[in-house]
């Protein structure tokens, strides 16, 4: 079986991370990473799917963007995805 580079960096992905969903409803959005086993993570956006209702997603059906949110609130969350839509990543 033939894997892409895609494999190794949807592995690898933690708690805190920011990631984009690949398919889905949700095809094109940010989410952070909430919580994770090996199968899926749970993802927020501080808004629709807050920490408290994350979002169940498969590991196949996102790929990370390479940034992390340090402190993991609703609040800090909704900003930095707020800014990173904006064009900023701080």
């Amino acid at each position: 079986m033939c894997r892409s580079s895609t494999d190794s960096i949807t592995r690898n992905i933690s708690v805190g991370d920011v990631v984009k969903s690949v398919s889905g409803r949700t095809k094109g959005r940010f989410f952070v990473v909430v919580a994770e086993n090996d199968r899926y993570v749970f993802l927020s956006d501080g808004e629709k799917w807050p920490i408290g209702k994350s979002k169940k997603k498969n590991r196949k059906h996102v790929e990370g963007v390479g940034l992390k949110v340090e402190r993991i609130s609703d609040e800090e969350i909704r900003r930095f995805l707020r800014d990173l839509s904006r064009g900023g990543n701080d």
